[in-house]
């Protein structure tokens, strides 16, 4: 069996998954003590800048894989707060979208990243939802 061109190595795999659960863990302890503006500023700092760089979708797909590996899966909201974290850290400029689907009456809110307006995850992704707000990379929110 061969690899694939753009595979990551076993190493920056393995750290990936430690970065994506201690991202978690944090987001859970930010958004229980933090309204959530605050909460997305404070991810936006200290984490640790990679020696590595996934390209945003994929980091998604990560973050999505790893995360569904623990027994209580997680809701959106934390998913895309870790995305929102590493890739931050990375050095993209991700913002974090929330919206309700356009086509319900229910008032379930969906959460995803976006880069320059492109939706980068995690999957879904928007996937038919209308912007309610976004929280941008200073944590400032744009109703």
């Amino acid at each position: 069996m061969t690899r694939r061109p753009d595979a990551l190595p076993t190493r920056t795999k393995s750290s990936l998954a430690v970065r994506i659960f201690v991202s978690f863990l944090r987001a859970h302890w930010e958004v229980r003590r933090h309204p959530l503006p605050l909460a997305v500023r404070r991810l936006e700092t200290g984490a640790r800048r990679p020696n590595y760089y996934v390209p945003p979708k994929r980091l998604g797909n990560a973050v999505v894989g790893v995360l569904w590996l623990s027994p209580r899966k997680p809701r959106c909201l934390f998913t895309a707060l870790v995305l929102y974290r590493l890739l931050r850290a990375q050095g993209d400029d991700a913002e974090l979208v929330i919206g309700l689907h356009e086509a319900t009456a229910s008032k379930d809110a969906h959460a995803w990243i976006e880069i320059d307006g492109v939706d980068v995850g995690p999957p879904p992704g928007r996937s038919g939802h209308v912007e309610l707000t976004r929280y941008g990379g200073n944590g400032a929110v744009t109703p």
